[in-house]
């Protein structure tokens, strides 16, 4: 998609754009209560979002997060992905995680002889398992589970330098 440009969020602002379409796609077209979207986990100091913005009005159009834990070096998950109907299917959905799976490996990977890598996991929504298929995700255990009334299951692909 064109005349987009893909960010870090770095401001809040951008932050509170990036809740906009969290609320619009999760909360509003999804039924997700409005409490459970926005968590402590989008401040914490280790979590990194990034926005989608379109460049000619400014709009939020599509948003995700970053997630990562010292205790689990070599791995991070990526979630919140969201984006504004009216960019589906333009390809930007791929532009948002190759952002994140850049930040995790820049920020995140781990190698000690080999190349560095990172192993990005994600919680994914069954009706958008065939769309992290296409992006080299693959299912972990095929264990379903419920989490806010949707089915999800466990996804991961490791990203090498």
């Amino acid at each position: 998609m064109s005349g987009v440009d893909v960010v870090r969020v770095t401001r809040r602002d951008q932050l509170e754009d990036a809740w906009t379409v969290r609320m619009e796609v999760f909360v509003g077209e999804q039924g997700v209560p409005a409490e459970e979207e926005v968590d402590d986990l989008d401040t914490a100091p280790t979590t990194t979002h990034v926005l989608a913005v379109d460049r000619a009005s400014g709009a939020p159009l599509g948003t995700g997060r970053l997630l990562a834990d010292p205790a689990h070096p070599g791995e991070v998950h990526l979630g919140r992905l969201a984006v504004r109907a009216a960019a589906r299917g333009t390809g930007l959905g791929a532009r948002l995680v190759v952002a994140i799976e850049a930040i995790a490996l820049a920020e995140h990977a781990v190698g000690d002889d080999g190349p560095l890598a990172v192993t990005v996991v994600l919680s994914a929504q069954e009706s958008a398992m065939g769309f992290y298929r296409r992006l080299g995700y693959e299912v972990r255990t095929g264990e379903r589970y419920l989490d806010a009334g949707i089915w999800h299951q466990d996804m991961a692909r490791t990203v090498t330098a």
